[in-house]
């Protein structure tokens, strides 16, 4: 069954807004992380620089969604439990990495672990939409990814 072109992902997998952003935060790591992954395996140095201070921005992100911050001056941040459904978090994670997070995303996160065939269908339709597009802007190669 495809699911209607225009229902967004976090839909289609009943995520609150809390669940959606602290998907969208890891996702984001993910994405920076394979960022530096393809430019270390291209000896492409330089612009791991600001790869780097990309990563460390989306790292503090992430943090201030799982921590609180002290009251008092100098005192550390402390964990704290984001009210979310972490089973739902992953499977939106598990989503977004799909087309989100280059290679890396589908590696760790698998789409075969995604339990809901909407999102399945959903995401399989952007992807050929997307090999579509590359087709034919680049031809068969596929161009750059």
């Amino acid at each position: 069954m495809d699911a209607p072109p225009n229902r967004p992902l976090y839909e289609l997998l009943g995520a609150t807004h809390e669940e959606v952003a602290f998907a969208e935060d890891f996702t984001r790591i993910l994405n920076q992380i394979n960022g530096l992954v393809g430019y270390a395996e291209d000896g492409n140095w330089y612009p791991m620089h600001g790869k780097v201070g990309a990563l460390r921005e989306a790292l503090d992100n992430f943090d201030r969604r799982i921590s609180e911050q002290p009251t008092g001056l100098n005192e550390p941040c402390v964990y704290k439990a984001p009210n979310v459904d972490g089973k739902r978090v992953v499977q939106l994670i598990t989503a977004y990495a799909q087309t989100e997070c280059g290679r890396l995303g589908p590696t760790l996160f698998p789409i075969g672990k995604l339990e809901n065939p909407e999102a399945v269908a959903h995401i399989r339709k952007q992807q050929e939409a997307s090999k579509r597009l590359r087709d034919e802007l680049f031809g068969e190669d596929n161009g750059p990814r």
